[in-house]
């Protein structure tokens, strides 16, 4: 093992005191870049971490900016280096990243960004690329404005986003496009959803502002609270006893589409991390709910989550389509399945999909959408109501994937109610391309009021 493996013995070995926020914010890159770690795994758990808890916000910064940039620096190295990096040396590779997103877009000194990144290099016993990093750097210094203009009109360094992502896009909303790419690499909120079985919203508006954290109200998610700057989790007041949690505002309104009444059957199709979970539990009183999900180790996240807000559900770890596993044969008022799909609506809020996100992946996606749907569809009661839901913004998993559904199944299309429908109405009249006069269901965009990008459909059993 090299000191460049983040969970290696020999770096947790060599790691006796802190380490600094770069060398952190390596290790993490590599494991994204080599390891295919995701971004929300590599981070879950702060007793993981060997920096400083005072640079620990640095480390952040330094990470999801890189991942923000990624393209668009691999662009830029592209004219810079003589040849190719080996793949070996993928460490080396995310030092340069690392160094040109700090001459690029930190107000850090240009001498500590140099000489910091060529320490990293002996960090790491690669001494022998110090050379390589500090004059790669240093001809960036000399040579950015003329590989700016020389890359101008290249998409991937324009957008920072593999070309197929671009593609896609431009394809689904031709005249929305470029704005979805922009929005996706800026900084997301921090959003609150507040347990209001528990203390009012506002009340716990108060209770953030005597910690010095201001918050405003949501436009359109009742339970929601976006914070100013986003902050340690832990220092929300409360959090550890169940006042709130975090969930994105979009992500907040299936709840509102579901239109749960007391004493319904209820199941949570596809139920980590525990969101919608618990907020089904908040929102209505004595209901049946089931919450399935495959993974166990995202079972465990939910069990958490409802430990924290002190709720509790029918939970079965099982594949939602082996109903002969988990179903008791009794059908469900109302389902809601936030189905496996690209994530191409949060990649502000993961940028590591960028590069782990494959176009040949999107098929298979659909593919398997379109089986869920289909089999939760025969477990809904008639005259019952299924939401459908993903984080994505590409149509083949949204739209598309509705009218086909349509075309098979006897549902009819369910709106929200007001001033749900006129809102999201009104944003997708102001953000859409109007190639459709008659959209279905309910996209949202990354940024749309305050939100990520998110779809959310009503279908109700005829």
């Amino acid at each position: 093992m090299t000191p460049t493996e983040p969970n290696s013995c020999a770096s947790r070995a060599a790691a006796k005191k802190p380490i600094s926020a770069r060398l952190q914010a390596l290790w993490w890159l590599v494991a994204v870049s080599k390891d295919g770690r995701s971004v929300n795994d590599l981070l879950a758990n702060r007793k993981d971490y060997l920096v400083a808890d005072a640079e620990v916000a640095f480390a952040k910064q330094l990470l999801f900016g890189s991942l923000r940039f990624f393209h668009q620096i691999k662009a830029i190295l592209d004219q810079l280096l003589e040849k190719p990096l080996k793949q070996k040396d993928v460490d080396i590779l995310a030092i340069l990243i690392l160094g040109i997103y700090q001459l690029r877009y930190l107000s850090v000194p240009d001498h500590a960004a140099l000489s910091q990144s060529v320490e990293l290099t002996r960090k790491i016993n690669k001494s022998w690329g110090s050379g390589l990093v500090n004059g790669v750097l240093r001809n960036y210094q000399r040579q950015e404005n003329v590989i700016d203009e020389k890359l101008a009109k290249a998409k991937t360094y324009q957008y920072s986003h593999p070309n197929w992502i671009i593609n896609q896009l431009e394809s689904d909303w031709p005249t929305k496009a470029a704005a979805i790419l922009n929005a996706n690499n800026q900084r997301a909120p921090m959003t609150l959803r507040v347990n209001q079985q528990k203390i009012s919203l506002e009340k716990y508006q108060q209770m953030l502002a005597q910690e010095g954290l201001h918050s405003v109200t949501h436009a359109l998610a009742s339970d929601a609270l976006v914070l100013d700057s986003p902050c340690d989790v832990y220092k929300l007041p409360g959090f550890e006893q169940g006042l709130v949690t975090i969930q994105d505002a979009a992500a907040q309104l299936a709840v509102e589409l579901l239109d749960l009444q007391q004493d319904q059957r209820v199941l949570d199709g596809c139920a980590a991390p525990g969101g919608k979970t618990t907020h089904i539990l908040q929102r209505a009183k004595n209901i049946d709910l089931t919450s399935v999900e495959l993974s166990n180790n995202r079972m465990a996240k939910i069990e958490q989550t409802l430990q924290r807000l002190g709720m509790q559900t029918n939970l079965v770890c099982a594949d939602i389509l082996d109903l002969e596993c988990w179903w008791d044969g009794e059908p469900f008022d109302r389902i809601l399945i936030d189905v496996p799909c690209s994530a191409s609506g949060v990649i502000r809020r993961n940028p590591d999909i960028k590069i782990h996100r494959k176009k040949q992946d999107l098929a298979s996606l659909v593919s398997l959408q379109a089986e869920i749907l289909n089999s939760c569809w025969g477990l809904l009661k008639p005259g019952g109501r299924l939401v459908y839901a993903t984080c994505s913004v590409f149509k083949a998993e949204n739209e598309q994937q509705i009218k086909q559904f349509l075309l098979d199944q006897a549902a009819q299309i369910v709106d929200f109610t007001e001033p749900f429908h006129s809102v999201l109405q009104e944003i997708q009249a102001v953000t859409a391309d109007n190639m459709d006069p008659a959209p279905v269901g309910y996209q949202i965009f990354p940024g749309d009021e305050n939100m990520d990008g998110f779809y959310l459909c009503g279908l109700q059993k005829k």
